[in-house]
């Protein structure tokens, strides 16, 4: 078994560093990274970062395909709570120093602790060493690993769209209720508006928010038009 430690930020910020068993009682969920971020494995580029939704608060992520899984993990509805990079992980083998920041860390809402990983474009050697590291401080943090791969083509493009409509916005009770019952079947998104009774654009607007939130459903494998079927979640198909 390989000797590895993590080193993260602890309740006040400051640089700490945990044995693998010890991780397991870290919330990094909720850590910045331990220092400045660092780019995708390792490649020279321009740091990024994600508002998300479900923190309320930018995540870190070291290129644009990290950014991407974020926005995939921000949409995701069971999970409650991620961070970008907050642990660096530090071993050896041999004479040769690795160290390796994993992606991501979430929390779910069963109360799990995951560590996402993206994988390469072509894993090689190196991707399944530091993978295979990873399984350990896993196991013996009682962490579940999840390799998410970066969303791509429509679906890619149809997050990207509901993406704009994430932020808060504030809308009466009243508007939502006649918009979500206006979607009790299925239908086209500008038919649903229209029936609803609002403003087309902000009853649009709203639509679309909604969407965002899994509170209205729609198919993700068809580009999110206004044309696009829509019902509201918990309604009959």
């Amino acid at each position: 078994m390989t000797h590895v430690m993590g080193w993260h930020r602890d309740d006040v910020g400051e640089l700490t560093c945990s044995t693998s068993a010890e991780l397991g009682r870290k919330p990094l969920e909720e850590r910045r990274p331990p220092t400045d971020p660092v780019a995708y494995h390792g490649r020279q580029g321009i740091i990024t970062h994600w508002w998300s939704s479900t923190n309320r608060s930018s995540v870190v992520c070291g290129s644009l395909r990290r950014t991407r899984v974020a926005m995939a993990l921000d949409f995701d509805r069971t999970v409650v709570r991620f961070s970008g990079e907050p642990l660096e992980l530090h071993w050896q083998t041999g004479k040769t120093k690795h160290r390796w920041r994993p992606d991501f860390v979430a929390r779910t809402a069963e109360g799990h602790r995951a560590v996402v990983v993206v994988p390469p474009h072509k894993p090689g050697p190196q991707w399944r060493m530091r993978l295979s590291v990873l399984h350990e401080v896993a196991q013996q943090a009682d962490w579940q690993v999840q390799e998410r791969p970066v969303p791509r083509g429509v679906r890619l493009a149809n997050l990207e769209w509901a993406a704009e409509f994430r932020q808060p916005y504030p809308v009466s009770r009243e508007e939502e209720g006649a918009l979500l019952a206006a979607f009790t079947r299925r239908r086209p998104v500008l038919e649903g508006v229209a029936a609803s009774g609002l403003p087309h654009l902000s009853g649009l607007d709203l639509a679309w928010r909604l969407v965002w939130q899994q509170r209205l459903l729609v198919d993700w494998d068809v580009p999110l038009l206004p044309t696009a079927l829509a019902r509201a979640a918990g309604a009959r198909r």
